[in-house]
């Protein structure tokens, strides 16, 4: 027995040297980044948000925007559910013909959405859970006034010169245009083949 713990301490701790540093930083980051989120701290942030964003969208604009949504809205509320740490993975650390390093840091997202001003009933239900289907998200209403969301969620990470060679980060968001506008195409391929593959992943292991 002792020397079969001995083994798995063995394994458990080559899998973590394993990981680069860049790794266990953007591990961190992405942790933080949602913990962020979650406690509405916007500045914190915008901080690790990559900085081409701030050239399309006055950041104030962007902080006043998410104070609204998130806290000025009265026509419903929104609550991010704590993501557990041990939920959240990185790729392989990547590099563009131009030098860019990319990764991708990935982990299921939950929120619970609570409307002030309507109640659903079974017709509404029906058509918002279709809304949100085709946006990628699970929901499942939890009375007549609230509804729990989940959905497979990816983070950009990029380094390069644009970014002072630190690591800054962006959703993954093929709809966006700000995303499009930002987003080097090869990172675009590399993070449209890895988000599928990792969908196709959860679905198997779901069966």
């Amino acid at each position: 027995m002792k020397k079969l713990v001995l083994l798995l301490l063995f394994v458990c701790s080559g899998w973590v040297l394993a990981q680069s540093a860049d790794q266990k930083k953007i591990l961190e980051d992405s942790q933080a980044f949602m913990s962020m989120f979650q406690k509405r701290n916007y500045d914190g942030m915008l901080d690790m948000t990559h900085p081409a964003i701030f050239e399309k969208v006055d950041r104030k604009a962007m902080t006043d925007g998410f104070r609204k949504l998130f806290e000025g809205n009265d026509e419903f509320q929104v609550e991010m559910v704590d993501a557990d740490k041990n939920t959240f993975s990185v790729s392989d650390i990547f590099t563009t013909t131009e030098n860019t390093q990319y990764a991708f840091s990935t982990y299921p997202m939950k929120m619970k959405m609570i409307f002030l001003k309507e109640k659903f009933d079974e017709a509404k239900k029906k058509m918002m859970l279709g809304i949100l289907e085709a946006q990628g998200m699970k929901a499942r209403f939890l009375n007549d006034t609230s509804l729990e969301m989940s959905k497979e969620s990816m983070i950009l990470a990029l380094k390069d010169k644009t970014t002072g060679n630190a690591w800054k980060y962006l959703n993954y968001d093929e709809a966006n245009p700000l995303y499009v506008s930002i987003v080097p195409v090869e990172v675009m391929k590399k993070a449209k083949e890895y988000y599928a593959n990792l969908l196709i992943k959860r679905k198997e292991n779901a069966n």
